[in-house]
């Protein structure tokens, strides 16, 4: 049997493909700097003249934060969909996290099946494709 790529599969261009790939390889990041956004503190006051610039570094962060949940929870609710959530664990892993197939932990899957696997990865992507905007 002839290997037909999953961009194919699913019916998007390669492009389209690469580009839900790389966003969703930003996952982890998106999630560090959430994380390290909570604790942002205004500027302290020292009667010290700061120019004419208003910038609310608290408001900045806080809209921040909210793009970056926003796109983890764009992936995090594609995969929680994906076979009622049973797949959620190594699709995360596998497509976010880049651990090849064969080095997810077999307890986080409903079954050993490689195509199993490979055909819920392909509905990630057909989903994460009809969900996120260009």
């Amino acid at each position: 049997m002839r290997y037909i790529p999953c961009w194919k599969q699913i019916g998007i261009a390669k492009d389209r493909y690469l580009e839900l790939l790389h966003f969703c390889r930003q996952y982890p990041e998106w999630q560090m700097e959430a994380n390290s956004l909570i604790g942002v503190h205004g500027m302290k006051m020292d009667g010290q003249p700061r120019g004419t610039r208003k910038h609310d570094p608290v408001a900045a962060a806080a809209e921040r934060r909210e793009q970056l949940m926003r796109k983890i929870s764009l992936v995090d609710e594609c995969a929680r969909a994906i076979g009622k959530g049973e797949w959620y664990a190594a699709i995360i892993q596998n497509i976010c996290m880049r651990k090849p197939y064969s080095q997810i932990d077999a307890n986080l899957m409903p079954t050993s099946d490689r195509n199993a696997f490979f055909k819920k990865r392909r509905e990630f992507f057909a989903l994460i494709d009809e969900k996120k905007p260009d």
